[in-house]
This record gives C-alpha cells, structure tokens and sequence, in this order.
C-alpha cells in the first residue's frame, strides 16, 4: 500500500513538472511549429511616411502617367509568327534551340521544325492596319496578333521594306482604336517618352524615358536617322510604339546597343515621319517609293562663301531633268533649309526629301553667292538611289 502511495505521489509530481514547464515554454515562445502556437503582438504604422500634401506635383504626375498608359495601351499588340524549318538529314545542331522557340511537327512525309518568335506593333488605323518592324515578320509562315483584350486574330502582310525595316499588317476586326501619328522633328533630346511593347513575351509592357539624342550630324550609319531613347526596350519591344505626352506615336522601337543582348539604356526608333511616308506608301502603292532630289554633293569646305555656320549641303552638280534642275538649284549653292526644316548635312536632307509627300512641292532655301534665295522643289518618285 505505501509502495502504491508513493508510485501515485511520483506520477503527480512529473504531471505538475511537466505542466509547468509547458507553461514555461508557451510564455517564453519556445515551442516548436509542431506545438500551440502562441500569436505574436504586432502593431501596424497607421499613417503614411509622407503627408500627399507634401507630394501634390508628384501625386499628378502619377495620375497623369495612368491616364497616358490607359489611353494607348488598347492601340499595342503582341505580334506571333511562326515560320515552318525543315529538318536537315543529318541532324540538328543543338545550339540552334537557343536562337528561337522550336517545337517539332511530324508531317506525312516528313519532319520539319515550327520556329516561333515574338514581337510587337501598334494600330494605326481604323481598318486595322498596324505598323511593325519587317524583321518581326520577315519570312515567316504564320502571322498573329494578340489584342490588349487578350483576343488573337489572324493577320495579313500587307506589305513590308526591308531596308526601312518597317512592315504593314492588317486584321479584319471592327472597332479597334487606332493611335495617331506625330511629328517626330518636333521632338527634342529630354523630351518624355513611352516605351510600349511585349518584351520576352510580357505583352503590355510600359517603359518610360526621355529622348537621348536624335540626329547625329558626324554618323554615317542609319542609327544617325533613329530617335535614341534611354527607356528600356528589350528583345520583344521591336515594332511597338515610342509614345509621346499626348499619346501619340513618334517612333517604332526598332533596335538595341547592348552587350549583354538586354536593355542597358540605349534604344532606337525609327521617326514616325518617315513611318507615315513609309504607311502611305505601302497602302497606296504596295511598295515604298523612293525619292530623290538629284544632286551630287560634297561636304562644306573651310572658308566656302555660301556656307553658314558650317553646315548645309554643298551643291557640286545637278543631274539634268531632276527635281533639283526644275528647281533651278545650281552648281555652288548650299541648301541650308528644305520644306522649312533646317539641313546641317546630307543625311538629314536625304531624310528630309523621303518624308515629303509624293508630288508635292516644297520650299528649298539655297546660299547663293552669300545671299539666300528660295526656290520651289517637287520630290519625284524614282527608283534611282541619291547622287
């Protein structure tokens, strides 16, 4: 009997042990996950780092940039092609799996590859026409849209020019909201810009920046025609919209510097006056007509009497029955303004001549013999290339 008394007394004096030191451990929060959890006290910041009053231009800004990005986005599309390889005998090289999204078809006869890529446009008219980059859809077999609504549409090639790297499709969907064409020469370095697009396949992508440089005078490349822009474009952006403050189109981003393959804040457009010549052409034409002026130039000479600050394109001679000889523009002057824009050099005169309109007369404002004098200019289809 006392041996069960002191069993019973050592069994409750554990229990008390053991209840106490899970008290102990449930106060000191010293249980494992398997065990009663005991919440934590927490109390929440109930008002906001910086009074909105403080940050009214801010807060604006803001609000502004959504209404800007809302008011365009319905206009961007993702672009999808897909282009059909066959299957060389002996074997594919492995490395071509990186170059593109390969999927394998099997057909009755034979095996090929489905090559599929993606890239971005923007809708410019009220029939559904949008503008892209010709290397987005160059040589493809397949072409489809994906509208900001998620719906995909079948798209038809219109047309495209593989020097302008621009191309026109077109989708048969009523109701979709176009955006307007700027005035890219109205566009200066600082300027705020819009970046829109379906970079590595994040369709509606908006990225924002300024316009780094448009231009350049000393590049002979066909970087010295694009607006330069520090908003990030990545593989993808090509073919979709560079937006200005009013929500209209100013450039379609068409090319990237970069090292790494991704963005690292050095962007290209091509203007959107050349894409509104390159659009009317395309529509109207099926083709892009080529202007010229017709003449041979050097660049200006050191103490030239007609030159004004340096700049200016140098007439050494006229082809006959041009557009130029019409004109009356003679050996020796310098065109030093065309269509009202002034030229610094022979790039920004050849870009100025492809932008005007097909038959219409422009005003060129030579030096001549130290004096200027205006004469009028007609810019005349021709498949033959500058002189």
């Amino acid at each position: 009997m006392k041996n069960l008394l002191k069993f019973l007394l050592l069994v409750l004096v554990l229990s008390a042990g053991v209840s106490l030191l899970y008290d102990y451990q449930l106060r000191h929060g010293r249980l494992n996950s398997t065990d009663r959890y005991m919440p934590e006290k927490y109390t929440l910041a109930d008002s906001p780092a910086v009074d909105s009053k403080q940050i009214a231009s801010l807060a604006s800004l803001s609000n502004e940039r959504r209404k800007l990005v809302a008011g365009v986005i319905p206009s961007v599309v993702s672009v999808k092609t897909s282009k059909r390889i066959q299957r060389p005998q002996y074997g594919l090289n492995p490395f071509d799996f990186f170059r593109g999204n390969y999927r394998q078809f099997r057909g009755p006869a034979d095996e090929a590859l489905i090559q599929n890529s993606l890239g971005s446009g923007v809708i410019v008219t009220k029939e559904g026409h949008i503008m892209t980059n010709n290397h987005v859809v160059d040589q493809v077999d397949e072409i489809e849209v994906v509208l900001s609504d998620g719906r995909t549409r079948k798209a038809r090639l219109i047309g495209s020019d593989k020097e302008l790297d621009l191309a026109v499709l077109k989708v048969d969907e009523p109701g979709v909201k176009p955006l307007k064409l700027g005035d890219s020469d109205a566009m200066q370095a600082g300027d705020f810009v819009l970046a829109v697009g379906n970079p590595f396949g994040f369709d509606e992508t908006v990225t924002d920046g300024i316009i780094s440089s448009k231009g350049r005078p000393n590049r002979v490349d066909g970087f010295s025609d694009y607006l330069q822009t520090n908003a990030a474009i990545n593989p993808g952006n090509s073919g979709g919209p560079l937006i200005n403050l009013r929500g209209e189109v100013i450039g379609i981003n068409t090319a990237i510097i970069s090292g790494s393959g991704g963005s690292q804040g050095i962007g290209f457009a091509i203007p959107s006056n050349t894409v509104a010549m390159a659009l009317e052409s395309l529509l109207t034409k099926g083709r892009i007509i080529r202007g010229y002026l017709g003449i041979e130039t050097t660049g200006i000479q050191p103490g030239q009497i007609n030159t004004r600050d340096g700049s200016g394109v140098s007439v050494v001679a006229v082809v006959p029955n041009s557009p130029a000889a019409d004109a009356q523009i003679q050996r020796g002057d310098v065109i030093q303004k065309f269509n009202g824009h002034d030229v610094r050099n022979f790039t920004e005169l050849r870009r100025l001549v492809s932008q005007t309109e097909l038959d219409k007369k422009v005003d060129v404002q030579v030096a001549r013999n130290g004096k200027p004098v205006t004469l009028s200019a007609k810019r005349a289809p021709s498949f033959v290339s500058w002189r």
